[in-house]
C-alpha cells in the first residue's frame, strides 16, 4: 500500500480491498482464475501492494459480470455530507 504519498487515501484502498476480494469471493473464483481470464494481477490489488487503474477495473466488472456502478457502489465513499 502507498504510504509515502500524502495525497493518497488510505480508506478508499482499504475499501478497495475489500471489494475486490468480496466479488472474487461471490464469483467462488481463485486468484489464479482471475489473473488467467483477465491477465490482471489481483493479488497485488488484493494486499493492497498496487492500485487497479480504471480499465482494469472495467476488466473486473465483465468478468463478473456486474456494471461499474455496481462495483463502486457498496463501497459508498467518500460518504455524503448532510447538507442543511
Amino acid at each position: 500500500m502507498k504510504k509515502n504519498n500524502k495525497s493518497w487515501d488510505c480508506t478508499f484502498q482499504k475499501l478497495l480491498v475489500e471489494r475486490l476480494r468480496q466479488l472474487r469471493n461471490e464469483c467462488a473464483l481463485s486468484q489464479e482464475q482471475v489473473i488467467e481470464s483477465t491477465h490482471l494481477d489481483i493479488s497485488r490489488y488484493e494486499t493492497g501492494d498496487s492500485t487497479p487503474s480504471l480499465p482494469s477495473i472495467l476488466k473486473l466488472c465483465k468478468l463478473y459480470n456486474i456494471p461499474i456502478s455496481e462495483f463502486f457502489a457498496p463501497m459508498n465513499y467518500p460518504p455524503k455530507e448532510n447538507r442543511q
